[in-house]
This record gives structure tokens, sequence and C-alpha cells, in this order.
């Protein structure tokens, strides 16, 4: 199979995780036998989206971008018409628990966000929310609009709840919705939210998983794949969440189950092996940074190729 793969970045950093998608991508192809065209570009700090970028991205299966707040990726998200942020805000399956609240009390979450106030946003988003609802089985927790949108919030949400299965949804003022995750961490499930609530919420939410540098934004219902890795703390860069993405990009947009299949296993064993970026990290004696990590996810990657070849 052939694809193009944009990867876009704005900081050393963003470039950094880039460069780490760039090389598991190169080795995913060469392990399944397909042909990834990956183009990187830097993007300037201004929050308009250039018409170079767009010439770039018009062919593309996909997007990743390593900066998470890198200035034009809402414009851009806006250019290729997504509808929805998804951001999933559930580690556990992955690493030891490092939520804030505490060992033991992991969040639970799973934040669908509309990205404008236009209705058939709205109605898309909602409908987005029920089908992970019911997929994942989780309840709904939706932060009800204010002013001028809250009718047409209203409409989208009603409409979705009447097509759902098994969950509907109930509602929580935004004010609220922090303390709950707080206090009841492992029952937040979906939480539906309009734009302007998506976005005061996104990022206190990761901060109260733990491990940033675990996650990443899914803009989706737009004319091509766009995945995020999130902003990460200065102190380690940790490529799991850009790796996450890819999978995501695998999965989703080029539907290569197995080659996607195949990264989640190799992030699997690496992890159960115990090591991990110093972010995540519980023992000192199996730190490595983002660069070795990559290197034994994609020995992973090279067995698994060698063994279908073979097969």
């Amino acid at each position: 199979m052939r694809g193009k793969i944009v990867l876009l970045y704005e900081t050393e950093r963003g470039k950094a995780l880039c460069d780490i998608a760039s090389y598991v991508l190169t080795q995913v192809a060469v392990a399944f036998g397909h042909a990834l065209t990956l183009p990187v570009k830097k993007c300037e700090p201004v929050p308009e989206v250039s018409d170079a970028l767009l010439d770039l991205c018009a062919d593309a299966e996909g997007i990743l971008v390593g900066d998470g707040d890198m200035a034009c990726l809402p414009a851009l998200a806006d250019e290729l018409l997504c509808a929805s942020r998804v951001r999933e805000l559930r580690y556990t399956h992955l690493i030891e628990n490092r939520a804030l609240m505490g060992l033991g009390r992991p969040l639970n979450a799973v934040l669908i966000q509309a990205l404008s106030s236009e209705e058939e946003t709205l109605a898309a988003t909602a409908k987005l929310a029920y089908a992970v609802s019911a997929r994942e089985n989780m309840a709904i927790l939706q932060v009800p609009a204010t002013g001028k949108l809250a009718a047409a919030w209203k409409k989208a949400v009603d409409g979705a709840d009447s097509l759902s299965a098994p969950f509907h949804a109930w509602e929580l003022p935004l004010p609220r919705v922090l303390p709950d995750m707080i206090h009841r961490p492992q029952h937040c499930g979906v939480l539906l939210c309009p734009p302007y609530a998506g976005y005061v919420l996104a990022d206190a939410a990761a901060a109260l998983a733990g491990a940033q540098g675990m996650g990443y934004d899914a803009y989706v219902g737009g004319q091509c794949g766009l995945l995020s890795a999130l902003r990460q703390d200065d102190d380690a860069l940790n490529p799991f969440g850009m790796l996450r993405a890819v999978t995501h990009l695998l999965r989703s947009e080029l539907k290569m189950e197995q080659e996607a299949a195949c990264l989640e296993a190799a992030m699997r064993n690496v992890l159960q092996a115990g090591w991990r970026t110093a972010d995540i990290s519980l023992k000192p004696d199996k730190v490595m940074d983002a660069e070795g990590i990559c290197d034994l996810v994609c020995q992973q990657i090279e067995v698994a190729g060698e063994w279908i070849a073979n097969k």
C-alpha cells in the first residue's frame, strides 16, 4: 500500500517527536511491505495556516503533529473541517497509575469536544460521544451549554440520546465537573463538551490523569486524520503519546489493523519489560530516553516483520 503522512512541528521537542514517528512508520512500512511518503515541515508560531501547508496536506491520508500547543493547530483543524476533538485520559492499561489523585484512583475518562458551534458539528460530536459510550461501555457526562448555544446543544444531545444504547447522558455544569473528576475519577466516563467547555477542561483533565506524555488528541470528522501528541513537561521527552497517535492513524485512517496491532504490542512489550522515560518511571534503573525507547519498539516491529515474512 502507498500513502502519505505529513509530520508537522513548531519547536525542537516537536521535531524530536516527529522524527520518532517517522522512524517508527518507516519500520512499519518495511516490515509490512508498504511505501509511505513522510514529508516533515516546520510551522511558524502564528495562528494562521499558510497556503504552502494546506497544499502539503491536501492529498495526505493523515497528519501527525509533534507540538500539542502548535499555534496553527486550531486553524488547521478548522481548515480540514474537523468536527470534534477526542482526548483519551486512560493510561492504567499501559503504565502504573500516576494520576494526581493518588494510587488506586486512576482517571477513567474520554473527553470529546465539539470544535465549533455549528449545528451539524454539535450533532456529529454528540453522536460520536454516544458511539464511544456504547463501544467502551462507559457512561456519558455532558456539560450543558449556556447562552445562545444552549438550545442548539440541547437539540444535538437529545437527538443523539434518542438513538443511543445502552447509556443516556447525565449532565453536570462546568464549575462542578473538575471537583467531580477529583472525587470520582474512576467513574467519569465519556465527557461530552461544547467548544468552550472542552477548552477549559482538556488540559486540566490531562493534568489530573498524570503522564501527559502518554496522551494525544485526535481531531475527527475532517478530510483526513489529524493527530497531535499532548504538550509535555520539559524534564523528559516521552514518545508514547506520539506512538499511540501513530497507532490510531494506522488503524482509523489507513485501515492497517494488523500494523496498528503490531505497534501496540511492541509498546506493550516494552512497557511490560519495565522500560520508561523519566516522567513516568517508578524505577530509576529502568529509565531510558525517548530514542532508546523508540529503538526497543522498532526491534519488536522488526521481529514481527520477520515472522510475517517467513509465515
